[in-house]
């Protein structure tokens, strides 16, 4: 086992995992336009509607399945054994890569995936529903064009396979920097106990999340208590999880980036305003049922799902250490 048959793999996994992928565009294009149907007063179509709703739950959980195989060759095929002039500067002879399955271009997929679970807790709330299906449209579209995990297949990761190899072979002074670099990657990030741990309950929460800001803006729509009970209970599941993940990256940052001013980073600065506001709103709560204040929860609801999407984006906007952007 080694690097021609992690290729083979990775090749592999293209071609069983882009047609999963493609159905789900497809299917969650019909899925936005039944939602479209419903909300014009077209009742019929409510039933089609689930019928994507659940087939799309479905097929992401098949790519999720064949992602998992993926990360298992990982770990059986790719082994990094560094030579014995460098045991002195590598504390260990030998690294395999435990890769969790919400890194790189497979964040997004996991997220959407949640995200379809958490909408099917809601199915019988159809106008919901329907809001929540065009969504989650719109969702996958951004999947496919912009994070499909299936096109290129973990190219950071790679890269840095790839370049360990043509290192050894080659057998040049690179291979220390590469190694050291390597290492550290393996050691406080790929295999940390952290990322199994930290960034799924964030995603979970953001997930549960997306149930919040579209019961805020059925609140701003009609003035129903039960949109106000729906938006609360998913914001506290949200909440606990984002808390928890938040807290759990601290000792990880601590551990990974001792030496660096990681508390300046944009993302974490990021992520403790959208807990603020997310905190806000769930006080804002206590008092839902007082003048004036109903439509202040639901746009406040609203305003931290945003806060939400913008901390995602600053991995993407932003020079940090959480970033893909160089500074």
């Amino acid at each position: 086992m080694g690097f021609a048959e992690y290729t083979a793999a990775r090749e592999y996994l293209g071609i069983i995992g882009q047609p999963v992928i493609t159905y789900i565009l497809i299917v969650s294009l019909l899925q936005g336009f039944f939602s479209i149907l419903y909300l014009l007063k077209k009742e019929k179509y409510y039933d089609y509607l689930m019928k994507c709703l659940y087939i799309n739950t479905g097929l992401y959980i098949l790519g999720f399945i064949f992602l998992a195989w993926f990360h298992i060759q990982i770990y059986n095929t790719v082994l990094i054994e560094y030579p014995d002039f460098l045991r002195q500067m590598i504390p260990v002879g030998s690294s395999r890569f435990t890769v969790p399955l919400w890194i790189e271009s497979e964040k997004l997929y996991f997220w959407a995936m949640m995200s379809m679970i958490f909408v099917l807790t809601v199915r019988r709330r159809k106008d919901l529903v329907s809001l929540l299906g065009i969504i989650l449209s719109v969702f996958s579209a951004l999947v496919y064009f912009f994070s499909n995990p299936f096109k290129e297949p973990l190219p950071a990761l790679h890269n840095e396979i790839s370049r360990w190899y043509a290192a050894l072979a080659a057998g040049d002074e690179s291979i220390f920097q590469i190694a050291g670099t390597l290492y550290g990657r393996i050691t406080f990030y790929y295999n940390s106990t952290y990322m199994w741990t930290h960034p799924p309950m964030l995603f979970i929460a953001y997930a549960s999340l997306i149930i919040t800001a579209a019961a805020c803006v059925y609140m701003l729509v009609r003035r129903d208590t039960l949109y106000d009970g729906i938006a609360y209970r998913y914001a506290k599941i949200g909440y606990i999880l984002l808390t928890t993940g938040m807290l759990i990256g601290y000792p990880w940052a601590v551990e990974a980036w001792k030496d660096s001013a990681w508390w300046w980073d944009p993302k974490i600065s990021g992520s403790i305003m959208m807990w603020v506001l997310y905190s806000a709103y769930l006080h804002a709560h206590i008092y839902v049922g007082k003048e004036k204040m109903w439509n202040v929860s639901a746009y406040l609801g609203i305003l931290c799902f945003t806060s939400l999407i913008f901390t995602y984006l600053l991995t993407y906007i932003v020079p940090g250490i959480h970033s893909v952007v160089q500074p």
